[in-house]
């Protein structure tokens, strides 16, 4: 479904990705993880064209899109929903407006279809009865709670995560995990989920990719990350197997 081929990424005299070569299949939790600045989050932007590669192939749904004009992105765009690390949500806006917004700015739909669509949304991240208050009313990992809806309520076909967990205290985190694993089965999507956190990872991924310095180290399911000898995915699994 989503395949990135000899992928090279430049800032300057920098190269953040390095040639990187990876298959992601329709339907599948992978999560991406590395240490900070070596180009997870470069990864997603270039998929969703926030970033161009400066060479190298990014293929969806059998088509090339990292050469398309910005106008020809746009369909490419509607088949992502992307969940960024801070939930970024409208303070002057009540919860139902701010899970709405995508909505009403994408299509033109009727005010009875935009409250089902976000109700639904609202329902499938467990919240209920909030939709008249402001984001200052509710708590930060609810917040990222309605961040994830209006993500959602856009019906995407591809999830990006980008640290979703960030800021949040274990129990919340567990909560979030457990959502995009939920979210990613009911909605029949598929996910990629940057992030720090290998216990998350070996929790609900069906694949992990380990990445150093812009190139892929290590590609496995969990159980077979938890058997690899690569000094970095050790580090990231003493942390949890300590």
């Amino acid at each position: 479904m989503i395949q990135f081929k000899n992928l090279i990424k430049r800032f300057g005299d920098r190269t953040v990705l390095k040639g990187l070569s990876l298959d992601i299949r329709e339907g599948e939790i992978l999560f991406i993880l590395g240490t900070s600045g070596t180009g997870k989050s470069v990864l997603l932007k270039n998929l969703v064209g926030l970033l161009r590669p400066d060479e190298g192939e990014i293929w969806i749904d059998g088509e090339e899109v990292s050469r398309l004009s910005e106008e020809e992105y746009l369909p490419v765009r509607k088949k992502c929903g992307m969940v960024f690390q801070h939930p970024a949500l409208f303070d002057s806006l009540t919860i139902f407006e701010n899970v709405a917004f995508g909505l009403r700015r994408h299509y033109r739909l009727d005010e009875e279809t935009i409250s089902l669509k976000v109700k639904k949304a609202l329902s499938l991240v467990h919240l209920t009865g909030i939709e008249n208050k402001k984001p200052a009313e509710i708590s930060y990992g609810m917040q990222k709670r309605v961040s994830l809806a209006r993500t959602v309520a856009l019906e995407p076909r591809i999830l990006l995560f980008d640290e979703p967990t960030t800021g949040l205290d274990p129990v919340t985190t567990n909560a979030v995990n457990q959502l995009i694993l939920d979210l990613s089965r009911t909605l029949k999507t598929t996910s990629l989920v940057v992030s720090h956190d290998m216990h998350c990872a070996l929790g609900i991924a069906d694949r992990i990719v380990v990445l150093d310095k812009g190139e892929i180290v290590a590609l496995g399911t969990p159980d077979e990350m938890k058997k690899s000898q690569v000094p970095l995915v050790r580090d990231f699994l003493a942390e949890v197997l300590a």
